[in-house]
């Protein structure tokens, strides 16, 4: 399925970030695909299920999650940080930051594994190391 990811910072990433990277609870709170019930059906997923973004700068396993809030049709949510850094453009066009909004995306559904920070790193250059 074809979407546009946006990016951007919660309130639980956030916090989860405070905590600690390598902990359990930050890959709960950002390793998340949010997306719509609409989107749900059309990949016949349920929540908590795998799914794989591609886009031409990478590739990422994020869990699903229910949307608590509406999302705009044929857009997916990704907490900024690692995750999310996998498939967003890495050119910054000289502003030292780069662009986490409007992202074309390819939406998959997926039985491979979300990474832990570690092993995210390890490959973070490796495109379809999954």
């Amino acid at each position: 399925m074809k979407v546009i990811l946006n990016t951007g910072r919660t309130v639980w990433q956030g916090e989860a970030i405070e905590s600690g990277k390598d902990l359990k609870m930050y890959v709960d709170y950002a390793a998340v695909c949010n997306m719509s019930a609409d989107q749900f059906e059309e990949l016949g997923i349920k929540e908590g299920d795998n799914v794989e973004i591609l886009t031409e700068h990478g590739d990422v396993v994020l869990k699903s999650v229910k949307a608590k809030e509406a999302l705009p049709e044929g857009m997916v949510y990704v907490p900024m940080g690692p995750w999310a850094n996998r498939v967003v453009k890495p050119d910054t066009e000289s502003t030292a930051m780069p662009s986490f909004k409007g992202v074309p995306v390819e939406l998959v559904a997926t039985d491979k594994p979300v990474l832990d920070m570690p092993t995210l790193m390890k490959v973070y250059n490796k495109v379809s190391f999954y």
